[in-house]
């Protein structure tokens, strides 16, 4: 398995870290002089610690499914690594490494022991990590992968970087969105990764949005920039750039790639095609910030980490010390009070995603309403005035030409007010229901911190959700709409072979039935992109609340636990920890404002 490089940080580097090891050295002094209650909290302090002094920067390469993500990470490691398909794949969180030479170490959730592997000609890589890292190898995690970690000579991960490859989001399998969300923390920096097909859509800057929350550092590229001409870059460049500025400061630099013809520049050592293909300008964009700001945004990552949990620490502290001041029998019987209620809440929780469950079936259904009302006025107003044509028209090749001019005259016209009216419908029902939730959800973490409130006056302060679910959002989709010309054969081809009532025969049935395909593909379009906003909006509002309410009933019961065991010990260690606890208390809030400053 990969391990860091010996000599990844340079004196300047390990005298910039000496702030945060002497704090976490302090906050784990601290913790010394208490008891086994604290463990878990020195655990987390001492893998905070290990992550700093290894200088193993962890940047992800995050985005919608189907971005170009895995390729891009190859482009860069100048070796077809990672699973890519045409279909959504990485499922799994996946770490790449420095090592002497490739292999992989495979993580996983239950007590099962790691696996480690080593390609070779008999069992090559990619079929290994097919079986682990895929959606079609290990569809829904069946086989509990906690992570994936792969050692690779590349010269930029001797730089002490880690690349992460990430489900994406946006998918129909929502757990790889809940995965991708759930990696965040674990990074140092993003590479943002869009594409022009379809634009930045709505799911994307709420993810971005949460990035950029957690995350100091993002990079932004554009992928499949080969796709387009020279006036359709600039165009997707500049829309692009006008979406990212509101979540920025300023205009961010993007950098149109193409991440497959990257990769097939490295693999036949192509110079000059990896230079066209932006590639370099990524990687030397990369090797300047390693050079330049690694250390920086390293240690302000750390930075937070190391707050969230000092804060943490220092919240069991006081509620043990609240509890200090009670006496066993009460402390038990406020306990019980809280182990009581727990259940009632669990019911309400599940309820509430009963409910939720519920109204998303509603609203798909409005939507289908919504949908086949579009239909059949798109029937009425489009395809009756073309029909008039049909039968009016005796030119089999001037019936095709004004029947094309007309769908790309009325397409545009029709289905353009048609997407944003029924986008509109939606959101509004979605928002007032998830309002609704929000505030359901609300009241359970209240009820939650009021009884904690009640028993040690220390309220609990959960994390705030992610993103406003009273400003919902429906996903984007491409702008061009579906208008094809219809015309496979040709009339002046046609004109050779059949006669002319058999031409028109043909012409009228291929004509009627291209329209009708066209006006459902448009239709669909628009079902489609707000399906998928509707079911990425409800799961992550249920996952955010699952986790609120996990997080604090967790925090409040390990509190109680710890303060009965200290309650129910004799008088005297009971003052003795009451004066370690205030003694600690006191020097983690001033090692706090210390890292605060």
């Amino acid at each position: 398995m990969y391990k860091p490089p010996e000599q990844q940080l340079e004196q300047n580097e390990l005298e910039g870290n000496v702030g945060l090891v002497g704090i976490l050295n302090q906050s784990k002094l601290c913790l010394d002089s208490l008891d086994e209650d604290y463990a878990d909290g020195r655990s987390e302090l001492e893998s905070l610690q290990a992550r700093l002094l290894s200088g193993q920067f962890r940047l992800a390469v995050l985005g919608q499914f189907k971005r170009g993500k895995s390729t891009l990470l190859n482009a860069l490691l100048g070796d077809k690594l990672l699973p890519t398909d045409i279909l959504p794949v990485t499922a799994i969180p996946t770490f790449i490494g420095a090592a002497e030479s490739i292999d992989v170490h495979v993580d996983f959730e239950t007590d099962e022991d790691p696996i480690k592997f080593t390609p070779s000609s008999d069992n090559p890589l990619g079929d290994f990590l097919a079986d682990y890292v895929t959606e079609e190898g290990n569809p829904h995690n069946q086989r509990q992968v906690k992570r994936v970690e792969i050692g690779h000579p590349s010269v930029l991960l001797k730089q002490g970087v880690v690349l992460i490859d990430t489900p994406g989001i946006g998918s129909t399998h929502k757990h790889n969105t809940e995965v991708a969300y759930r990696i965040l923390p674990q990074c140092d920096a993003a590479l943002f990764l869009v594409s022009p097909d379809p634009p930045i859509t709505e799911i994307e800057l709420d993810y971005l949005k949460e990035i950029r929350k957690r995350l100091p550092q993002t990079f932004f590229i554009l992928n499949k920039v080969d796709f387009l001409d020279e006036q359709e870059k600039i165009a997707s460049l500049k829309f692009l750039a006008d979406q990212l500025t509101p979540l920025c400061d300023g205009v961010p630099l993007v950098l149109a790639v193409s991440a497959r013809m990257g990769l097939e520049a490295r693999l036949s050592d192509d110079v000059a095609g990896w230079k066209d293909s932006g590639m370099q300008q990524v990687e030397q964009n990369l090797i300047d910030f390693f050079a330049r700001e690694k250390q920086q945004i390293f240690q302000e990552s750390l930075q937070r980490r190391i707050g969230d949990q000092l804060n943490n620490i220092i919240m069991q502290i006081q509620l043990s010390l609240k509890a200090l001041l009670l006496s066993e029998a009460d402390l038990k019987q406020r306990i019980e009070q809280f182990r009581q209620s727990i259940p009632d809440v669990e019911r309400e929780k599940h309820a509430a995603e009963d409910i939720l469950s519920g109204d998303l079936k509603r609203v798909l259904k409005r939507l289908n309403k919504e949908v086949e009302k579009v239909r059949s006025r798109a029937k009425k107003e489009i395809v009756s005035q073309l029909e008039s044509l049909v039968q009016t028209v005796v030119d089999t090749e001037e019936m095709e030409r004004l029947v094309r001019e007309s769908l790309a005259q009325k397409i545009p016209v029709f289905f353009a007010p048609a997407m944003r009216e029924v986008t509109d419908i939606i959101r509004s029902e979605a928002t007032d229901l998830l309002t609704l939730h929000q505030q359901r959800s609300n009241r359970l973490i209240e009820q939650v911190r009021q009884i904690a409130a009640e028993l040690f006056d220390i309220p609990y302060h959960a994390p705030s959700v992610g993103r406003s679910c009273t400003k919902f959002e429906i996903a984007g989709w491409s702008s061009d709409l579906f208008i094809s010309d219809m015309d496979p054969l040709g009339q002046r081809l046609s004109r050779k072979f059949f006669t002319r009532k058999y031409r028109r025969k043909k012409t009228v049935k291929r004509l009627r039935d291209e329209s009708q395909k066209l006006l459902n593909q448009n239709v669909e379009q628009i079902n489609w992109a707000l399906r998928r906003g509707l079911d990425e909006g409800f799961c992550q509002f249920g996952v955010e609340l699952s986790e609120q309410l996990e997080k604090t009933i967790t925090a409040t019961r390990k509190a109680m636990e710890v303060a009965l065991s200290q309650s129910e010990l004799q008088s005297h260690k009971t003052a003795s920890q009451e004066i370690k606890l205030t003694q600690a208390l006191g020097k983690l809030e001033k090692i706090l404002k210390q890292l605060e400053q």
